[in-house]
């Protein structure tokens, strides 16, 4: 078995994990990425919601910078307004991940390939061996967890959480499915220019042309859909600007497991079956003769294991706005539950300044010395996780991360407690990430 040695590893090539990797490249550490499926991208890519969240909060400033303005030249460098529509496509954020990988000398990147075990010594990963495309035993001083449901921390050992509180249950499941070459020219009233979506207000017009709140209420009603949400919750997607094409985030499936193959299997099977009853009864609308429709190929999931850390952070800490001293990332977007039962969607924005910070503490695994985490699987409840777990705040998450450990490389620190969070915030400030608190030169 081949032999590698980095000095940092990142597991896992989503939002999080790619900006982990950039950031500790970008820092001076040889990195490697780690990705299952055969391209880099994540959620973002795979079950595309068609939307960046977690953009603001306000006209004066972003939370949320880094390598986003890379990955999305057209929302920068003006920071949309609240009711201007974030919409991205996937192909093409595709392509721009791969770009920001590849233009990094100190990182190499091994997709299609699986971590299968790790060797753990006193609290510390000392190596991975990976299957698959590449077939090896790597050893690093820091590894970073990229995963979206903890997997590299929860397969060394760490302790986690899952669901609420109360049961243990997590959000919904969701599988996303996109309606391409829609005629733009029939939602419209005769006479009237073509439909453009731009502003939130326009998917209203958008959703009356096509009439999908009557035809979900009718399925409802009549008990021909297996979706548990609600009749009056209506049908939710997200437009491209010219409204050739729309991105569904409108299927629910409860008590999926995510860590359960099996579960995620019948999840997927469930979710494809709510999208046919929908897709059944709209597809004779005259804007959609000629439309396709595209199912994402992996089943959307919103909560998984949330990792341990030195430091859980709450909802009251964030909707108390809160500031920490040890900031390594903000966060502005809502605490946004989607009932485990299928019901009611609890929304509450964040009040104030409309950000909270996101300490360093809540991105070390508690008691170990070399474990970060880069992704949602970052210590948390249950209702804080529904804040964060959306991809801007991620990315910055995940920059944080890889900062951090090649500046703990760099200085040959064992445990990466013994960096200064100020020397931290001093390198992401100069790769363009949004940080507050005092800075020290790395």
């Amino acid at each position: 078995m081949k032999q590698f040695k980095f000095d940092v590893v990142v597991v896992g090539a989503g939002a999080g994990g790619i900006c982990a990797a950039v950031g500790a490249a970008r820092s001076g550490a040889k990195t490697l990425l780690i990705e299952f499926q055969d391209r880099v991208g994540g959620t973002g890519v795979f079950s595309p919601l068609g939307i960046l969240c977690g953009v603001g909060p306000g006209a004066d400033q972003n939370v949320n910078n880094g390598f986003l303005p890379e990955l999305y030249p057209h929302l920068y460098p003006t920071r949309p307004s609240d009711q201007t529509i974030t919409y991205y496509d996937a192909e093409d954020l595709s392509e721009r991940y791969q770009t920001l990988v590849d233009g990094e000398d100190n990182l190499e990147v091994w997709t299609s390939t699986r971590v299968e075990a790790c060797e753990v010594e006193a609290k510390a990963i000392q190596s991975l061996q990976t299957s698959g495309a590449v077939e090896a035993r790597v050893n690093a001083s820091y590894f970073i967890d990229g995963t979206a449901n903890g997997n590299l921390a929860a397969m060394a050992g760490a302790a986690f959480q899952v669901g609420r509180a109360k049961d243990q249950q997590m959000q919904p499941s969701t599988l996303t499915f996109t309606i391409s070459n829609i005629k733009p020219d029939l939602l419209s009233a005769e006479g009237e220019p073509p439909l453009r979506a731009e502003h939130w207000g326009d998917k209203r017009k958008i959703t009356e042309a096509l009439g999908l709140n009557e035809a979900y209420q009718r399925l409802k009603a009549e008990g021909r859909t297996t979706n548990p949400k609600r009749g009056d919750q209506g049908v939710l997607f997200f437009s491209s600007p010219d409204c050739s094409t729309l991105v569904f985030n409108h299927t629910r499936v409860t008590g999926i497991d995510p860590t359960d193959p099996d579960s995620v299997k019948l999840g997927y099977e469930k979710a494809e079956k709510q999208i046919f009853e929908l897709w059944n009864e709209i597809k004779d609308h005259p804007a959609l003769a000629e439309a396709e429709l595209k199912i994402s190929p992996i089943l959307g999931i919103r909560e998984g294991r949330r990792i341990v850390g030195d430091y859980m952070l709450t909802q009251e800490d964030c909707l108390g706005e809160a500031r920490f001293e040890d900031m390594v990332a903000a966060c502005c977007y809502p605490i946004d539950i989607h009932n485990p039962e299928g019901g009611d969607t609890v929304m509450r924005d964040i009040p104030g300044s409309g950000y909270y910070h996101i300490p360093f503490r809540c991105l070390c695994a508690k008691g170990w010395s070399n474990l970060l985490l880069g992704s949602r699987c970052i210590s948390g409840t249950h209702e804080a996780h529904s804040s964060y777990r959306v991809m801007a705040p991620l990315t910055a998450i995940g920059q944080a991360c890889g900062v951090a450990a090649a500046i703990g490389c760099q200085n040959q620190r064992k445990d990466i407690r013994e960096v200064e969070v100020s020397q931290i915030r001093f390198v992401l400030q100069k790769q363009n990430q949004f940080v507050e608190g005092s800075l020290a030169d790395a």
